[in-house]
């Protein structure tokens, strides 16, 4: 499934009024809800277990969907060697049931180790964006599911694997535009989103921690390099603080 520009313009009046945020390529659940139900009406539908935003009117968290595609079943073979053990302790705040919330590219603080892929002859601000939302909304609903309400926003397996391989399609659509530069870069996030989807098709658990794992040092430690993160050491360019 391919999203261009020009439909994600012709949409944006209509995922304002969904609450979504759909700029320079970060996209919620909402939008996701408000895409498939644009390009893709004929699909059989599935339901979405989306909780309210943070600060945001409560609504009804039960929707009707239209799923944006399969995962090819295959993972491309961008792997990290030796993947970390399990670690099943909790990230962040879990005094209470967590809520969505959405992504602030405010919050983009590039570690040393990925800065260089989005360099002047790298990738552009929209890919950086579109990562960078794709790695903070699907983080959440996976701490949400291994660890809970308390951890995180609810989704179930199949949903989460639907809402990856829609960020998926966004990422692959917006390579097409982008330099060949920062190959290995690209590559591994691919890599890494089929590799989630993959495992929450499969349900297993020790896949998903895995995933879970790497997506944690993409969002928290590489993409916002948020010093009070766990660090797993996860991924191809995790750094030495």
């Amino acid at each position: 499934m391919e999203f261009d520009k020009k439909k994600v313009l012709s949409l944006a009046g209509t995922l304002v009024l969904a609450g979504a945020v759909v700029v320079g390529g970060i996209y919620g659940p909402s939008a996701w809800k408000v895409f498939m139900n644009k390009a893709a009406p004929e699909r059989d539908s599935v339901v979405i277990q989306t909780p309210p935003v943070e600060g945001a009117n409560p609504q009804d968290p039960s929707t009707t969907e239209s799923p944006p595609g399969e995962t090819s079943g295959v993972s491309p073979a961008v792997t990290v060697t030796d993947p970390p053990g399990i670690n099943a302790t909790p990230q962040g705040d879990v005094s209470g049931p967590q809520k969505y919330k959405e992504p602030d590219t405010k919050d983009i603080n590039l570690a040393p180790s990925v800065a260089g892929f989005f360099s002047e002859n790298g990738l552009s601000q929209d890919a950086q964006n579109l990562v960078f939302g794709a790695a903070w909304n699907i983080h959440q609903y996976v701490d949400g599911y291994l660890y809970g309400p308390n951890s995180g926003p609810q989704m179930n397996e199949d949903d989460i694997k639907r809402y990856i391989v829609f960020h998926k399609s966004l990422w692959d659509q917006r390579l097409k535009n982008e330099p060949n530069q920062a190959a290995q870069f690209k590559e591994y996030v691919s890599a890494l989103l089929n590799r989630g989807a993959d495992a929450f098709n499969a349900k297993d658990k020790v896949r998903i921690e895995q995933f879970h794992q790497e997506l944690h040092d993409l969002d928290a430690h590489l993409l916002r390099d948020d010093q009070s993160a766990k660090i797993y050491g996860a991924t191809p360019f995790a750094t030495k603080r």
